[in-house]
């Protein structure tokens, strides 16, 4: 548990080819089954590197989750966009891009993410959370921290996605949401 933001429940993989790490995901590792987000996501707003961008903004070319018990794996393909996904793959980097969290004391770790200087290289709302990619990368080398408010909906999909888990046969390993 980090003191500052919060169990990390998600472990955020970006990838520059989803399906060779899906079949890695569900045939090697046996984790699965994935479910694919639809895109583009509804954002309603969303600002990267703290500049507002469009709705629309071709951020994700695909985006899959699954549960291995009760921790989450996210495989993010980049968009064509800039985007701190892209970044991090023109770089060279493949791997572990983030940390995910879930909080109830989003605008407090904001303000206070804000007051230590740490940078945030995405922050948006979407119906079913607010979310902020906090650059503790930055700091020293790692992973950022997402940030994650969730509402309602987000919290019952995510059961829903981790119970799917928990009864998988290794049939159907990606489905779409």
């Amino acid at each position: 548990m980090s003191r500052a933001f919060g169990p990390i429940f998600q472990l955020a993989y970006v990838v520059a080819d989803i399906e060779s790490h899906l079949a890695h995901w569900t045939g090697t590792m046996g984790v699965g089954p994935f479910f694919r987000f639809p895109l583009p996501l509804e954002f309603d707003w969303l600002e990267v590197n703290g500049k507002r961008v469009p709705n629309d903004v071709d951020m994700y070319a695909a985006v899959a989750i699954a549960y291995s018990g009760d921790t989450m794996i996210e495989l993010i393909q980049p968009g064509s966009a800039p985007s701190t996904y892209r970044d991090f793959v023109d770089a060279g980097r493949v791997g572990v891009h983030h940390v995910g969290t879930f909080t109830d004391r989003y605008d407090e770790q904001m303000a206070d993410v804000r007051r230590a200087r740490i940078g945030v290289a995405l922050e948006g709302a979407l119906p079913m959370s607010r979310f902020a990619y906090v650059e503790t990368d930055t700091l020293f080398p790692g992973t950022m921290v997402e940030l994650i408010e969730p509402k309602p909906p987000m919290i019952a999909l995510f059961d829903s996605i981790r119970s799917a888990a928990r009864h998988w046969d290794g049939t159907r390993p990606v489905r779409e949401m």
